[in-house]
């Protein structure tokens, strides 16, 4: 498998089929409560780890960014994101933010791809040995926009590139910077009864619970909501400055 020039700008890094390490195990909890004074109960959403099969697909090298979507939105009569008027988020080499999870969608369809699933956002992110961050096990400040780098807003997608911010695969920019909208509903439990091959959580809207998943980390995050394993969600009609998407497709 070689990387793939995609129509709208996009460069699609391969991820071969095979294995990893998705979640974090109890003791791993444990002690990222204890370091960041949290309730272990934060973390419970990613566990058990668990050995998860994925089939071989594709992945943006980066988030979709400002130029891009503003293509889309000249091709299209899609609403323009919530922040389009704010410089500080307009860039063109920023990621486009302030879009709902509809929004993301119907950009990858116009792409002829998709959005990733929660699995595979978080394979090409960490690789197959269950590190914390795209680099390692140790975390860096400098390698990715955080709130502890103190930049307030995105920054261009490549910009901490040079400094580390690479997974095992040469995937660009997945912690930090914006959240990246996912296929997957979210379920808090789902660890304990997905499938232990291309898992994909489709579980029923009860009672409006119709949120989806979210992964990375942003700009507005703390380190440990920036790890690979780290799990967010929100309502995909949510529109916020801190949210953005890439998008993947079948091999």
């Amino acid at each position: 498998m070689n990387e793939l020039d995609n129509q709208d700008g996009s460069t699609l890094i391969p991820i071969p089929s095979g294995e990893f390490l998705m979640g974090t195990d109890a003791a791993a909890a444990e002690l990222l409560a204890q370091e960041h004074g949290w309730r272990v109960t934060r973390f419970q959403d990613e566990c058990p780890q668990r050995s998860i099969h994925l089939d071989a697909y594709y992945i943006s090298r980066y988030p979709v960014t400002v130029a891009q979507y503003t293509r889309f939105l000249d091709e299209t009569e899609t609403r323009p994101p919530s922040c389009w008027d704010d410089p500080r988020f307009t860039g063109p080499s920023q990621p486009v933010v302030g879009i709902t999870h509809w929004d993301a969608e119907a950009y990858a369809a116009w792409a002829g791809l998709r959005l990733p699933t929660e699995a595979e956002w978080e394979m090409a992110a960490r690789g197959d040995d269950g590190r914390h961050w795209p680099w390692g096990n140790d975390w860096d400040p400098a390698r990715a926009n955080t709130r502890e780098s103190g930049v307030g807003h995105p920054t261009p997608v490549d910009q901490y590139t040079a400094a580390g911010n690479v997974s095992p695969y040469g995937v660009c920019d997945m912690v930090g910077n914006v959240w990246e909208w996912c296929q997957d509903r979210y379920s808090p439990d789902y660890y304990l009864h997905g499938p232990p091959a291309n898992p994909l959580c489709t579980k029923p809207v009860v009672h409006y619970d119709a949120h989806r998943v979210l992964r990375g980390g942003s700009w507005y995050s703390i380190a440990d909501r920036a790890r690979c394993a780290a799990r967010f969600d929100r309502f995909p009609q949510m529109r916020r400055r801190h949210i953005g998407f890439r998008c993947a497709r079948d091999a």
